[in-house]
């Protein structure tokens, strides 16, 4: 996927990436609060996920693809969007430093990654945000999602506590 405006671009991500990634995302306790995994301890950490993420873009019919979301004009990565690919329809996850969050950023970031599924020929798209975190809820209703329910414990989200937490069982049809 490559998409781009003033304020930001969606690109694959380069080992290059992994510092400022880390330091505006992936590192960062705030930024990372709504996602399934713990912040990363430290950059190296950030460098062995771009490696390994980098491997999905030369497969075949991946069933992950992730990309760095980056500044327009420095290309410093503050952010990363998440495709999964299932039998029966796709899965988008995003998010960017808090930085640089209530500038519409996500809600761009979003329409473009369907635009990309649409393209791809996916006709379905799920994602399952915690059902407090208003804001992606917001996002997503803003880009054309309708909100099918809350899934009971049905995710971590790792620095939010232990255990399993609620969803919003949100979806579209492209």
């Amino acid at each position: 996927m490559n998409f781009e405006n003033d304020i930001f671009r969606v690109r694959e991500l380069r080992e290059a990436d992994a510092n400022s990634l880390f330091k505006m995302y992936s590192g960062s306790r705030h930024s990372a609060k709504h996602i399934s995994t713990l912040p990363h301890d430290t950059v190296e950490v950030t460098l062995s996920k771009i490696k390994q993420w980098r491997k999905f873009y030369s497969e075949n019919n991946p069933k992950i693809l992730i990309y760095g979301v980056a500044a327009s004009p420095d290309d410093s990565v503050f952010g990363l969007i998440v495709f999964v690919f299932n039998e029966q329809h796709a899965e988008i996850h995003f998010g960017i430093s808090d930085k640089f969050s209530n500038r519409g950023i996500s809600t761009e970031l979003c329409r473009s990654g369907l635009e990309y599924l649409k393209c791809l020929g996916v006709n379905e798209v799920r994602t399952h945000p915690f059902v407090e975190h208003t804001a992606s809820i917001r996002v997503l209703e803003k880009s054309g999602f309708s909100n099918h329910g809350v899934l009971k414990n049905y995710a971590r989200f790792p620095t939010l506590g232990g255990g399993l937490f609620n969803c919003a069982d949100m979806r579209i049809r492209l």
